[in-house]
């Protein structure tokens, strides 16, 4: 045989046995990487608790997942092969809520453990396994709100590293004019507020304060504290954070 068609011919199964081993298409795999909200879920035929006021993302990347498990941020590892999934290693903050919503999440992140399967239902993603379904929409970016002009609504009350939920609706308000309103749940206050970069302050001027139900006092000490303690200002989307120095912080939503 000529020495080119003997090393053609030698050639031949090598190049096969290659394209065998190779690698499957990056576009077999499932489009699971974006940020996306938790619409609801299905644990061994019962319907996952949505708490009020809390919520559950998924945030993935290239190498981890990640996101918020209605009370605490997690991450992940994970291997996506076609639509067969793996997640493990989750990891959480230790932050305490509400008992509804510490229930809520350790019955999301067991489920999140055990996903072993990703598809795409139109729009949506859906993750299941062994009895669990999870479906998420892809979220939809929420510009800034502005600071002054909106009405936020306190959802959270975050002491360090425990985060609780409100009662009733107490709301703050800043108008373009450096006017300022607000309420605890118990009482309510008028007076003004500044920015000055990153630090909110306001000047308490006439006020409704008096007596409050015992279960509330300790959430107007904590409303007015934060307020009166010149709170850093953070806003993303449609949320409002103010964190005294000490740690302690109100969440504020735009409603």
């Amino acid at each position: 045989m000529p020495r080119l068609l003997l090393l053609a011919a030698l050639l031949v199964p090598v190049l096969a046995s290659s394209a065998g081993c190779a690698p499957a298409d990056a576009g077999d795999r499932v489009d699971v990487l974006g940020d996306w909200d938790l619409v609801s879920g299905d644990v061994g035929g019962t319907a996952l608790a949505l708490p009020s006021g809390a919520a559950a993302t998924l945030v993935v990347d290239e190498e981890r997942l990640s996101g918020q498990a209605f009370c605490n941020t997690y991450s992940a590892d994970y291997r996506l092969d076609g639509d067969a999934l793996d997640v493990a290693g989750i990891g959480q903050t230790e932050m305490g809520c509400d008992l509804p919503v510490m229930a809520a999440e350790s019955e999301f992140l067991a489920a999140l453990a055990v996903v072993d399967r990703a598809t795409r239902d139109g729009e949506d993603l859906v993750l299941t396994g062994a009895d669990v379904t999870l479906r998420f929409t892809r979220q939809v970016p929420e510009p800034d709100r502005e600071l002054a002009g909106t009405r936020w609504v306190l959802d959270t009350l975050v002491d360090v590293e425990t985060a609780s939920s409100v009662r009733g609706e107490p709301l703050l308000q800043l108008a373009a004019d450096g006017t300022a309103g607000f309420t605890t749940g118990c009482n309510g206050t008028a007076g003004t507020w500044r920015r000055d970069g990153g630090v909110l302050t306001v000047e308490f001027g006439a006020s409704t304060l008096g007596g409050c139900d015992p279960s509330l006092q300790a959430q107007e000490e904590h409303v007015l504290h934060v307020l009166g303690a010149g709170p850093t200002v953070t806003v993303e989307g449609v949320r409002l954070t103010l964190t005294a120095a000490d740690g302690r912080a109100l969440g504020y939503r735009a409603g």
